[in-house]
């Protein structure tokens, strides 16, 4: 068997995290300054740093469930740093990436993808499935960063 969906899955992880100039959730954070990482827009729940914090603890807890011991629980979140840190902030959250890349890519085959692993939420999901997921959470919350950067930046055009 051979590893061409893994490869695909990999592809569209990069593009979503790091690679795409339009819409990555890293080149999202690049426009994001010091002053607009806790702000909350009026009657706003989350801040941009609350969603790298989910949005990194979320990879974090997919991987360990799907490809580790599935100890993470999301009622008891470790190693999420506190403050509000842009480049402390983005390096935790490549840490995560990696994590959850290097998991991926070092599936055996393409059969891998079919297995049901764990999920955080107590359940069983098939590989691809759990993958793709956490390549539409990137691309979800990149879209979301944008929008608050850019009200607080009063440029949402």
């Amino acid at each position: 068997m051979g590893r061409a969906g893994i490869k695909q899955l990999l592809y569209q992880m990069d593009e979503a995290f790091r690679d795409n100039p339009w819409g990555s959730l890293l080149n999202n954070l690049k426009n994001v300054n010091e002053d607009d990482w806790e702000w909350l827009p009026s009657d706003g729940k989350r801040s941009i740093l609350h969603i790298v914090q989910h949005v990194g603890y979320a990879k974090l807890i997919y991987e360990n469930h799907a490809f580790g011991d599935g100890s993470m629980t999301w009622s008891t979140p470790s190693n999420v740093p506190q403050e509000s840190q842009p480049d402390v902030m983005k390096d935790w959250l490549r840490d995560a990436q990696e994590r959850l890349r290097g998991s991926v890519a070092a599936l055996r085959d393409d059969e891998e993808l079919k297995k049901n692993r764990m999920a955080p939420w107590g359940g069983e999901a098939n590989t691809r499935w759990i993958v793709n997921n956490m390549i539409q959470h990137d691309a979800y919350h990149a879209g979301e960063i944008n929008h608050i950067r850019a009200l607080h930046q009063r440029n949402d055009e």
